[in-house]
């Protein structure tokens, strides 16, 4: 319990809920520098035996971490230094987005309010503050993919390693771009001016690039700051810790991936209840702060029926939009079903967070396309906003 008294009412704070993950991730950036790490609730700090100035955290690949050290170098070992990163990709990852989208539809309204559906997820926003390393990894992805429509295959292939030197999830990019390119190869008629061929050989080119930057930056960082001779070294090690994750059903804040698309499991990242004192006795309480892990509702119930409207729209019109949103979709999602049911592998609801740009894609163009009133688009739009408000992490003080 943290004890404060401010006034008459005393009001006392309590953490009544932290499942708060950065906690590793912050402490992997003070070892690297060579900080000393906070202590938890078991009395000990996260990582006891690590070597200072490595990163200890060896089941992720470190750059998100790296990048968290250098802000904290720069700002200081406090909130301002390891969030500052997240604020600022996440940031990016709002601008990115939206020209990614004008590059690939070239209409502007339906980049607008795809973005901005974007940017009024709860998900997206709370891991845009916290100092985990999924934002790193979504922002890289969107990049990627914004170098890829751009025809250039050699940033795009730098772009997903830098995602996958986050954290390994980042592969599922280039599993995006597969199955869009396949997809473009098989099933949009082909353009008499390019080759079958010169298709496949910028997608030769941009997974050639990708796998060189991958692992000849994953081999000087595994030098300097995680202590790994060989990157295959390093990859073996995170290729068997993630086949030990698993569970015969999920505990705790764990979840199936159906489960994320009805918005359950939701995980209290930071909870803060403060309770009102008179005379030692609690006289009321309210929320302070909720961090909550959990998609903007408005927005998670439309996934299904949006995204299978994206796939009539590419059935209908052979649309490069709609393509590259069910390709979105199925590479970032699609392959936690077989894990979940054939593997028991344990998994989150924020595994969904690189998902979610596909949904907003899909929704702003089921909406669109149904052309409804100027009034009934912006009433829904201002319903997830008024949403976005309700689940806002820090709550007003009554």
């Amino acid at each position: 319990m943290v004890g404060c008294t401010f006034g008459q009412p005393h009001i006392r704070r309590k953490i009544v809920a932290d499942a708060i993950r950065h906690w590793y991730y912050v402490n992997a950036a003070r070892n690297i520098l060579g900080l000393p790490q906070s202590i938890g609730g078991e009395g000990k700090p996260p990582y006891p035996d690590a070597t200072r100035g490595m990163d200890p955290n060896h089941e992720h690949p470190p750059l998100a971490k790296l990048m968290i050290a250098f802000s904290m170098l720069l700002i200081g070992n406090n909130g301002y230094g390891f969030r500052l990163p997240s604020v600022v990709f996440g940031t990016l990852s709002i601008l990115v987005l939206y020209l990614l989208l004008k590059r690939v539809s070239g209409d502007k309204l339906l980049s607008l309010i795809a973005t901005f559906l974007f940017s009024f997820d709860n998900l997206v926003f709370v891991h845009s503050r916290i100092a985990t390393l999924d934002i790193f990894v979504l922002f890289f992805m969107i990049l990627g993919f914004y170098w890829y429509f751009g025809k250039n295959m050699i940033l795009s292939g730098v772009a997903f390693a830098l995602s996958t030197l986050c954290k390994i999830g980042g592969l599922y990019g280039i599993l995006v771009i597969a199955i869009y390119h396949l997809g473009k190869a098989f099933l949009v008629k082909k353009d008499d001016n390019e080759s079958l061929m010169h298709k496949f050989g910028d997608l030769e080119r941009l997974i050639i690039t990708y796998g060189i930057s991958f692992i000849a930056l994953l081999f000087v960082m595994d030098r300097f700051w995680v202590g790994y001779s060989s990157p295959i070294e390093h990859l073996t090690f995170i290729l068997n810790y993630t086949r030990a994750l698993v569970a015969q059903s999920p505990t705790g804040i764990q979840s199936q991936p159906w489960q994320w698309l009805l918005n359950q499991i939701q995980i209290p990242y930071l909870k803060v209840d403060v309770n009102k004192m008179v005379d030692s006795s609690v006289v009321g309480s309210y929320t302070s702060v909720h961090f909550n892990g959990a998609m903007n509702p408005l927005m998670i119930y439309l996934t299904l029926p949006s995204v299978l409207y994206a796939g009539y729209l590419f059935f209908s019109r052979r649309d490069d939009l709609s393509l590259f949103t069910v390709a979105w979709f199925a590479g970032t999602y699609l392959p936690f079903i077989p894990m979940a049911l054939l593997w028991n592998r344990i998994m989150y609801l924020f595994y969904f967070l690189n998902t979610i740009p596909s949904v907003c894609m899909a929704i702003a163009s089921m909406a669109l396309d149904q052309k409804p009133p100027k009034i009934v688009m912006g009433l829904y739009l201002i319903a997830v906003v008024v949403m976005f408000v309700v689940m806002f992490p820090f709550k007003a003080v009554p």
